[in-house]
């Protein structure tokens, strides 16, 4: 190419950097993640005969030639560039991205109509289809969304021969294997690339670090023990009692898989966002590389150190953003996030895929009542088992009866291996079980907790938990109320507050007291202890969660569980464990609600009485609904559909669901805001975003609209750069620190 007709040498950026540069830029950072990463070069090579170091020094190489070959690009680039040393000289120096912050920097490269990773191809039109899918994928550009632009710009061949590979009907264990070839070199040219112009622009990159655990205590207890004994099981299932080392017995099976070159990380995927949170902060406190990711993550552990000074704030971003890839050496996460990435709706999907499929994968309690999650779950294992990701499933509540699914499903599995060193010894006693449709109906047992030091009650929807709130606050009594419709700065204080009162510091000074009502969010995600429990009825698993927390820290102890059954219009409450129906206006327990009410009775449970009775429960092989079986297929669907081409749908990094299928069977959530903003006008989305981390809670949509009729629910309008957009803002007086969303749902219980 001639490339005296331009005035600059030959240009990656409107600011300056060159492409040769850029080129050794990208290459370096595609080494450095090469070196980083050995069991995943070992294992492509096993799975595709190919050398994945070698593919990804082409297309770091390769990926940008359009820039060059391009005459109207590289042309407007140059104008670029022009007008920002125009602007420099005028301001006496200056970096691109000041001049960025109010100059329209890039105009003329946007306005080109030029994609240069379409003339990349045209180059290299010789290289195998993995490698150009890399190219054309590496600015997203690789979507049935964007099909308009392939065919306008003259590039119809290259389109072609994609969508020719991407359709041609594949059964599951052969996507599994083509898309990890593809989403390897895809997957980690657009991370070499994003982390070089990082690095040019003056950006903070995370460091890549490798896993490392050293065992912390002198002994090793029973369910650790377990862990050395069965580490080579490709599904190894667990069961163990809440407070039997479950932590370190997770981390020290993954030290096990890494080290005997069975994978590059640890993946935790926890059941909701709010078990992620203290599960995370649990490991942090010895392993300082652990990743948090999901949409409340920020809070836990960044938030206090980006407010001291000791982390600035867009570092703390980018180790966000580096968990939600999976790339961190330990990552917890929900399984929803993991759920979605299978559905390849985001071109960053198919990294955070192929990460999962080089780490272990420990999932953290199940919730085997619900039928949609456990069907969607089996297709992510089954997934998981055609590229031989480990997996361990550790929960104090595993039925038998899980057995015969995951055989189903390919995994050569015979037992559930279980730690019952501590089986026998009483931990608690159920002490009533009673019926309630009103809060007069318990005064006594309310009247028990006033005059006990500490105590734990659980409700089942956030409805109720504030009505108990209430009328210990009209007694005098200033409980801690804990669910999910508070702020997430909110809900971290909460958190502290609940440590601080009934966490195992506080029993071992002598100094626990408090009485804590919480929702579901509590069962798991808490450490603390209480020696007096309420809990209204629930699956026995779930149960069993709760009851972990009674006398937790003190084995000599037996807790007092009282069981209440709500009840309306003299007919089972049992929201949320079972179905509404619509057209009976009622709600229908689900099958282990049933079962468990019918097997469950006032006596003394030891651990061995719990799984007894949890096997009883969950006798049968899960049988699930019509709908849960589509939802589950269709994720299958997707993911067979979605492995090399995105679809038109956009998804944001928070959403759960797609247009047809969803992670968990919830009624739709929006945002609520909980205070109005200081101003109407955003300067961009990120500022938005930055204001809503701090301001909002996720209601159903439902109840929103409740509200609204209510006039407690406003909706407002603010403006995002020039775009109009309407949300929704809670009224003064209807949420507050202590109680979170208080508007009641249930008009006619309690």
């Amino acid at each position: 190419m001639d490339v005296s007709r331009y005035e600059y040498p030959i240009l990656a950026k409107p600011s300056g950097i060159t492409l040769g540069r850029h080129r050794e830029d990208v290459t370096s950072e595609g080494a450095e993640l090469v070196k980083s990463i050995p069991f995943t070069i070992q294992k492509y090579l096993e799975v595709t005969g190919k050398d994945l170091r070698r593919r990804l020094q082409l297309v770091c190489k390769f990926h940008d030639d359009g820039k060059e070959i391009s005459t109207k690009w590289q042309t407007a680039c140059q104008n670029d560039y022009h007008a920002y040393l125009d602007w420099k000289e005028s301001n006496s120096g200056g970096t691109f991205k000041q001049y960025s912050r109010t100059n329209d920097a890039g105009k003329n490269l946007r306005g080109s109509g030029v994609r240069h990773e379409f003339y990349s191809l045209l180059k290299n039109k010789t290289l195998p289809l993995v490698l150009q899918a890399a190219i054309a994928a590496h600015h997203s550009k690789l979507s049935e969304s964007k099909e308009d632009r392939w065919l306008k710009e003259g590039f119809e061949e290259f389109w072609k021969s994609f969508k020719t590979k991407s359709y041609k009907e594949r059964t599951l264990q052969e996507t599994t294997k083509i898309h990890y070839e593809y989403a390897g070199v895809r997957g980690l040219l657009q991370l070499a690339d994003h982390r070089a112009s990082a690095k040019e622009d003056g950006d903070f990159v995370p460091e890549i670090k490798q896993f490392s655990y050293n065992f912390p205590h002198k002994e090793k207890r029973g369910v650790q023990k377990l862990i050395e004994k069965h580490w080579k099981d490709d599904l190894l299932l667990v069961r163990a009692p809440t407070g039997a080392g479950k932590t370190d017995a997770s981390l020290l099976w993954a030290k096990m898989q890494i080290e005997n070159k069975r994978a590059e990380r640890l993946i935790i995927a926890m059941p909701t966002r709010f078990t992620s949170n203290a599960l995370a902060i649990n490991v942090a406190e010895s392993l300082s590389d652990t990743g948090l990711y999901h949409s409340s993550a920020w809070f836990s552990k960044f938030q206090d150190k980006v407010e001291s000074g000791l982390l600035e704030k867009k570092k703390a971003e980018k180790i966000h953003e580096f968990a939600r890839l999976l790339q961190t050496p330990i990552t917890v996460c929900t399984i929803d996030h993991l759920l979605i990435a299978l559905t390849l709706t985001r071109e960053d999907h198919h990294l955070i895929s192929f990460n999962l499929a080089n780490s272990c994968l420990v999932i953290d309690e199940a919730d085997f009542y619900d039928e949609f999650t456990q069907a969607n779950i089996l297709i992510l294992l089954e997934v998981l088992r055609n590229w031989n990701v480990p997996v361990l499933l550790m929960s104090a509540s595993l039925p038998e009866s899980v057995l015969p699914l995951y055989r189903e499903i390919g995994y050569n599995i015979n037992s559930i291996v279980e730690d019952s060193s501590d089986n026998l010894r009483y931990r608690f006693e159920i002490k009533s079980i009673t019926k309630y449709s009103d809060l007069s109906d318990i005064q006594p047992l309310l009247q028990l907790c006033l005059a006990e030091k500490s105590v734990i009650i659980y409700a089942n929807t956030v409805d109720r938990a504030v009505s108990i709130y209430k009328w210990f606050e009209g007694n005098g009594i200033t409980p801690i109320l804990y669910h999910s419709r508070f702020s997430e700065p909110d809900k971290k204080n909460k958190e502290e507050e609940l440590i601080k009162a009934l966490g195992k510091d506080a029993w071992e000074s002598g100094t626990a007291s408090g009485i804590a009502i919480m929702t579901q969010i509590g069962e798991m995600s808490i450490n603390i202890s209480a020696d007096l429990m309420i809990s209204e009825f629930c699956p026995i698993d779930r149960l069993t969660q709760r009851a972990g927390r009674l006398s937790r820290f003190d084995k000599s102890k037996i807790g007092d569980l009282y069981i209440l059954i709500p009840q309306k219009e003299n007919k089972h409450y049992p929201a949320p464990y079972g179905e509404y129906d619509r057209k009976n206006k009622v709600w229908v327990p689900c099958d282990a609600y049933l079962k468990t009410l019918q097997k469950l009775e006032t006596s003394l449970y030891n651990t061995d009485k719990l799984v007894e009775l949890l096997n009883q429960v969950y006798s049968e092989e899960a049988s699930f609904s019509s709908t849960a079986l589509s939802n589950a297929k269709m994720l299958k669907d997707y993911y067979r559909y979605n492995w090399l081409i995105n679809p038109k749908q956009h998804l944001s990094t928070e959403d759960s669901e797609t247009n047809f299928w969803r992670s968990r069977n919830i009624p739709p959530q929006d945002t609520v805001y909980v205070s109005y903003p200081e101003t109407i006008y955003f300067q961009n989305y990120l500022s938005l975003q930055n204001w809503k981390l701090f301001n909002s809670v996720e209601l159903p949509v439902y109840l929103i609209e409740k509200g609204r009729k209510k006039h407690m629910v406003d909706i407002k309008k603010i403006k995002v750069k020039e775009e109009t957009e309407m949300i929704y803002v809670i009224r003064e007086g209807f949420y507050n620190r202590l109680k979170g969303v208080t508007f009641i749902e249930e008009d006619t219980i309690l």
